[in-house]
């Protein structure tokens, strides 16, 4: 078993806090050395999870990155994400059922807040990934076509992945949703532009979520375009 899937699973077993708001403004502040994640309670139609399209904003001037990352409660089956976080991460990985993904980010865009679409269909194995509004890649690869099964979804920084050490202040991630299906390019550009539906999956305005108290707090989000 890998060095991801041992990390992962230890998300799976902790506890902490559990709360439910709407976080319209808000972002999840990750500050701590060595934060972990919080999770995402999945609120999808059945116990099944095939296809997906996730869209957050992550803010930060640092290279630390974000982490999603959704797996199997009783499999190894996982998807796993770290997302350049800013204007000086320019970089990520992707774990795909097994399979390590690079995928780079606009050099070009100095602004510290991002906007990022993934989408990601196991029948079809196709991926894409999209950067403030713009596709960044699009790829397919060999068909699998894994379920992950009572899936679980968490959210943070990805650092302690890369063998790093997080700094203080690592930065914050909100307008987070999840929707069970591969969003058309018209509701990707509407979420960039603040006018999308929320997600059926993860819903940021209606957020169920569970921690490890104090590796994260919540607050206003604060970042400049």
């Amino acid at each position: 078993m890998d060095a991801v899937m041992i990390v992962l699973l230890g998300f799976a077993s902790f506890s902490g806090i559990l709360g439910q708001t709407d976080m319209a403004c808000k972002s999840f502040i990750f500050s701590k050395n060595f934060s972990f994640p919080a999770e995402l309670t999945y609120e999808g139609r059945g116990d099944k999870l095939s296809k997906f399209t996730v869209c957050l904003t992550s803010c930060t001037n640092m290279t630390e990155s974000v982490m999603f990352s959704v797996l199997s409660a009783l499999h190894y089956d996982y998807f796993y994400v770290i997302l350049g976080g800013g204007s000086d991460a320019n970089t990520g990985l992707i774990w795909i059922e097994g399979r390590r993904v690079d995928i780079n980010f606009p050099n070009d865009d100095t602004r510290p807040r991002r906007s990022i679409c993934l989408s990601w269909d196991s029948s079809s194995a196709k991926l894409v990934l999209w950067v403030n509004g713009e596709i960044r890649e699009n790829k397919e690869f060999e068909k699998r076509g894994i379920q992950y099964l009572d899936p679980r979804i968490f959210i943070g920084p990805g650092q302690i992945f890369l063998g790093g050490k997080p700094m203080l202040d690592v930065g914050e991630v909100t307008d987070v949703h999840v929707w069970d299906r591969v969003l058309k390019p018209r509701e990707v550009k509407d979420y960039y532009k603040k006018k999308g539906k929320v997600g059926n999956v993860i819903n940021w305005r209606a957020l169920k979520y569970d921690g490890a108290e104090g590796d994260f707090i919540i607050g206003p989000f604060q970042c400049k375009s």
